[in-house]
C-alpha cells in the first residue's frame, strides 16, 4: 500500500482480511493516520492516530518513507531514501494536495491542507488571540473547507484564550465565484448563507485574487485590497503527482481513470484508490476527493489486490449512496442526501451528526480487537 491515509490504511486491512498469508506493507511519509476532514477544527495536534500500532493489530508492516516512482517495467516501488520494494500487487493511495493558485504570494499563505500546515496555522491563531485589537483572518476559497473553517474561527480564538471583552475578530471569505459553496449547488446554500451571516463573516464574492503582498494585503481583481493578519488558502485539491507518473490517463484533477475494479489501465497488478482514483461510483458519478469515498475505495482496492494474487474473481467498486454533512459552526450543520444535495437536516441536529461523524465514524473502531478491525474493512464507507 502506497500511502497511509484512509484509503491506504483500510486497503491494507482489507488485503489482510482476504489473504492471511500475504506480506502486507504500508509505505507512508507519516507515522500517523491523520484525520484530515477535521483539520479545520481546534487542537489539530490531537487529530492523528499513530499508524504502527493500528497496523500491527492486523500484522501489517509500516515503512516510513515516500514512494517516488512505480516503474512500468519492473514490479517495484522506488523510495525517496533510494531503496526499492518489490511487490506482487500494489495499491497507490497517495491522496491529494492543495491546489496552490498561480497568483503572486500564494506560496507564502497558510493552509490547513496537511497536519503540519494545520498545526502551523493554529500556532499563528494562538499568537493573535491575545491582541487588544480585532485580528483579521482572510480565507481564500468559499468551498466546503473554507466554509467550515471560517465558521469555526470564533470558537478557535476562544479556545486560545481570547478575552470575551476583546474586539471580535474579523473574518473575510473570498471567492471568485458569485456564490458561496458553488460546487455544492443551490440546495444547502440558504443554510450556509444564514450561518455566515449569523457569524458576521465578511464576504467578498465574484472577486478573483491578483496577489497577496508581503504585508498580508490581499489584492483583489477589482482593485479592492483586504488587509489581514493571516491569509489562508482553501482553494481545492489535486491528486498526488504520483498518480500522473503511473503513465495512465488522468482527469482534470490529476486522478488516474481506473476501471470498475480500481485497476490502473494497462497495469493489471497496480490499483489506485482514494483521492488519486477517478472511479465511477456505480451510477455514472465519479467518486469525490473525500473521506466518504476513500473509506470505500481503499478496502475495495486492497481486497482486489489480494484477490489478484489468489487468482480469485475481483469485486467491482460501487458506492452510489452519496451524502454531505457540512459543519456550520455555531449554527449547527446541514446534511444533504443524493447528488442533488437536497437538505434533509439543518441546524443543531445536523451539527450533532457531523460531530459524531468526525469523532467516531471516521476512526477505526478498536473495541472488537483484530477481528473487529478486519470486519470493518468490508463496509467502511460512511463519513463526511
Amino acid at each position: 500500500m502506497v500511502g497511509g491515509g484512509f484509503a491506504g490504511f483500510w486497503g491494507a486491512v482489507a488485503a489482510r482480511r482476504v489473504d492471511e498469508s500475504a506480506d502486507v506493507t504500508v509505505v507512508s511519509p507519516l507515522e500517523h493516520l491523520v484525520m484530515r476532514p477535521r483539520l479545520y477544527e481546534a487542537a489539530p495536534e490531537t487529530l492523528a492516530e499513530p499508524l504502527a500500532p493500528l497496523l500491527a493489530l492486523v500484522e501489517v508492516e509500516l515503512v516510513v518513507d515516500s514512494v517516488t516512482a512505480v516503474p512500468a517495467d519492473r514490479a517495484v516501488v522506488t523510495l525517496a531514501s533510494g531503496a526499492e520494494l518489490a511487490y506482487d500487487a500494489v495499491v497507490v493511495a497517495t491522496g491529494s494536495q492543495l491546489r496552490v493558485p498561480p497568483f503572486l504570494g500564494a506560496g507564502a499563505c497558510h493552509s490547513i491542507d496537511s497536519w503540519s500546515d494545520a498545526r502551523r496555522f493554529d500556532q499563528a491563531l494562538a499568537s493573535l488571540a491575545a491582541a487588544d485589537r480585532a485580528p483579521v483572518v482572510a480565507v481564500i476559497g468559499a468551498g466546503f473547507t473554507g466554509i467550515e473553517l471560517v465558521l469555526e474561527l470564533a470558537d478557535r480564538f476562544e479556545a486560545h484564550g481570547r478575552p470575551p471583552h476583546a474586539p471580535a475578530p474579523r473574518v473575510v471569505l473570498i471567492d471568485r465565484e458569485p456564490v458561496v459553496g458553488a460546487e455544492l449547488g443551490p440546495g444547502p446554500r440558504p443554510a450556509i448563507e444564514a450561518a455566515l451571516a449569523a457569524a458576521g463573516v465578511d464576504l467578498r464574492l465574484g472577486a478573483g485574487v491578483e496577489a497577496v503582498e508581503s504585508s498580508s494585503v490581499v489584492r483583489l481583481a477589482g482593485g479592492e485590497s483586504v488587509a489581514a493578519d493571516l491569509v489562508v488558502l482553501c482553494t481545492g485539491m489535486a491528486a498526488s503527482p504520483l498518480a500522473a507518473a503511473l503513465g495512465a490517463p488522468v482527469d482534470g484533477l490529476g486522478r488516474v481513470v481506473v476501471d470498475r475494479f480500481l485497476r490502473v489501465p494497462g497495469r493489471d497488478r497496480v490499483f489506485a484508490a482514494g483521492d488519486v482514483a477517478a472511479a465511477d461510483t456505480g451510477d455514472g458519478h465519479l467518486a469525490l476527493q473525500s473521506c466518504q469515498h476513500a473509506l470505500r475505495l481503499g478496502p475495495v482496492a486492497g481486497e482486489n489486490a489480494a484477490r489478484t494474487l489468489l487468482g480469485q474473481e475481483l469485486v467491482p467498486y460501487e458506492q452510489p449512496q452519496y451524502v454531505t454533512c457540512l459543519d456550520l459552526g455555531r449554527s449547527g450543520g446541514v446534511f444533504t442526501t443524493g447528488w442533488e444535495r437536497e437538505p434533509s437536516m439543518v441546524g443543531a441536529e445536523a451539527g450533532a451528526l457531523k460531530r459524531r461523524i468526525n469523532t467516531q465514524v471516521i476512526y477505526p473502531d478498536l473495541s472488537g480487537g483484530r477481528e473487529g478491525l478486519l470486519a470493518q474493512s468490508v463496509t467502511s464507507s460512511q463519513s463526511r
